[in-house]
């Protein structure tokens, strides 16, 4: 039997126990908030995911702004399989759960996936703030250096970073995508035990130098695991360059698109050749029903 009860601050993300045999939807969903409420979207499940849960969810606690909640969701089944049909499954989610988020009064919406899969379309289907880690950690990376260097999870997501940097532009400003060679167990046991991480760390450390070597001043790593695993701390870097949390930018940032959205009045350009124009009732229906 699972339960496990995290130290969560006053403004934390759930005043109960987030992780057990009840389901989770339910625990998020049944507790009223006075705060303003934010939608976090993980592609991780709640039982197979749970040592890297119990790092990420208080770490979101922490970061969050005493006047907003930001309510975690898992998906069942996780997406861990290194596959476009797998991506493409959780981002017919995202597209829902921003959707669901919306007409429950969510004031913004986010995936904690750096992959971004969904996003356009989810930003282009709901009038609230939508955001993606991968999108908003590189823009972020792009204030602190000159040069980003990606470092991903495992080989597989090499190319779909390389198209993310292609979609968002930054191209110039990439000094290269490189990875370690690991699994989501690897991460897993990583986050278990300190003996488990230390080869996990080394590969880490070792690839992002040649990432320094090839001009990168900014670490990114590319997915919430690696970042809570080697980005948690405040000043974590490596050689003088700063590792980007997502993480922590991504809570910042929703935070952030909610108000600007209240004082502009702006979520995103509904101009015919943004493609971000609004659907018809019939279009969004016929996607809820059959999509």
């Amino acid at each position: 039997m699972l339960s496990v009860r995290a130290p969560y601050p006053k403004c934390g993300v759930f005043p109960q126990p987030i992780l057990g045999t009840f389901d989770l939807e339910t625990a998020v969903m049944s507790s009223p908030s006075t705060k303003t409420l934010i939608w976090a979207q993980g592609a991780t499940d709640r039982i197979g995911h749970k040592p890297y849960l119990e790092r990420l969810l208080p770490h979101i606690a922490r970061c969050s702004d005493p006047d907003f909640e930001v309510r975690f969701h898992t998906t069942t089944p996780s997406v861990t399989t290194v596959h476009a049909v797998s991506e493409f499954r959780f981002s017919r989610e995202v597209i829902r759960a921003a959707v669901r988020a919306e007409r429950e009064g969510y004031a913004a919406f986010y995936m904690n996936h750096f992959q971004d899969v969904g996003l356009q379309e989810a930003r282009a289907t709901v009038n609230i703030p939508v955001l993606g880690l991968g999108e908003s950690s590189m823009l972020h990376a792009c204030t602190l250096g000159r040069r980003l260097g990606l470092l991903a999870i495992n080989p597989a997501f090499v190319p779909l970073h390389a198209d993310q940097v292609a979609r968002y532009g930054l191209r110039d400003r990439v000094a290269g995508i490189r990875s370690i060679n690991a699994s989501i167990p690897d991460y897993m046991a990583g986050f278990a035990s300190a003996d488990r991480k230390v080869p996990l760390q080394r590969q880490f450390e070792d690839e992002a130098r040649r990432l320094i070597d090839a001009g990168a001043d900014v670490i990114v790593p590319t997915g919430g695991l690696p970042m809570m695993m080697f980005a948690e701390e405040a000043g974590a870097a490596i050689d003088g360059v700063p590792i980007v949390n997502g993480v922590t930018v991504l809570v910042k940032t929703a935070e952030m698109a909610v108000k600007l959205s209240r004082l502009t009045g702006h979520v995103a350009s509904r101009a015919p050749h943004s493609g971000y124009v609004l659907p018809s009732a019939q279009a969004l229906e016929e996607f809820l029903q059959h999509g």
